[in-house]
């Protein structure tokens, strides 16, 4: 996978700006829509191959299910389990589509999360 340095520039910005801005994130990560990670920052950094593995996969029943159902391509999954969320948001960028993936506690106000998220992937997607 080839990515401009501005990019992955971007990207590590982008997740500065959510663990930074975010109450109770616990892991943000940027990857390709195939799995491989261009920024990230979590507790354990060993699970962020992982999370970008599961974001892609995750992103692709996403697709497949908005198709399905006829709703059209599919913007964000949002996964709320008993410890936290997990939102993955798609950032269609002319270069590459990525996806955002943050993981929060559940002290996390959920709308937020998905808010900044959606911001990140509209900035992203400009970057040129």
């Amino acid at each position: 996978m080839n990515v401009s340095p501005a990019l992955q520039q971007a990207a590590q910005a982008a997740v500065d700006r959510l663990m930074r801005e975010l109450k109770g994130v616990r892991a943000v990560v940027i990857a390709s829509e195939d799995g491989f990670e261009l920024a990230g920052r979590m507790e354990n950094s060993a699970q962020v191959a992982r999370l970008s593995a599961l974001a892609s996969s995750l992103a692709a029943l996403g697709a497949l299910a908005g198709e399905e159902s006829s709703l059209g391509a599919c913007d964000n999954v949002t996964i709320e389990a008993a410890h936290g969320h997990l939102v993955m948001v798609r950032a269609r960028h002319p270069e590459i589509d990525l996806i955002i993936s943050v993981v929060t506690s559940r002290e996390a106000i959920i709308g937020q999360v998905l808010y900044m998220s959606k911001l990140s992937a509209r900035q992203l997607g400009s970057q040129g």
